[in-house]
């Protein structure tokens, strides 16, 4: 089940990854939580980092078609962040850009534009999202050949 996992080498995490992980969530009987947190697993070993964007911080509050995450919660997953294998991505005037060109483009959401500008920035390998709203698209027109959605 936790095969792909070790094969990363720069995972990129959206909010949606993090939500799953500390929600427990399983929708159809997919623990999206116990693969998410293998990966966090593995970072924590010091086996490769874990990447995202500032945006996460406030993100992981409420995503858009989402409850308000739980005040405990929230808490304990920005506490998260502050570990030394979690590397927060800013967002500057050319993620900005970059990421208005592929909301233009590809029609796709600001935020979620931000994570895919920010996750090739920084040349992530793979990057997780479990919101459905980021399509599937042919990533070597967007200038890597590596990253996966």
């Amino acid at each position: 089940m936790y095969a792909v996992a070790e094969q990363y080498k720069k995972p990129y995490f959206d909010a949606s990854a993090f939500l799953a992980w500390i929600k427990k969530e399983e929708p159809n009987g997919i623990k999206r939580w116990e693969n998410v947190g293998h990966i966090l697993t593995l970072a924590e070993k010091g086996q490769f980092h874990i990447f995202t964007s500032t945006i996460t911080l406030a993100e992981v509050h409420k995503l858009r078609s989402g409850p308000i995450l739980a005040d405990e919660l929230n808490g304990e997953l920005l506490a998260y962040f502050e570990h030394e294998f979690i590397e927060l991505i800013d967002v500057d005037r050319m993620i900005g850009e970059q990421a208005n060109a592929f909301c233009r483009q590809y029609g796709i959401f600001p935020n979620d534009a931000i994570h895919l500008a920010c996750a090739l920035r920084v040349k992530c390998d793979v990057l997780l999202a479990y919101d459905g709203r980021l399509p599937t698209l042919a990533i070597p027109r967007l200038g890597s050949k590596n990253l996966k959605l």
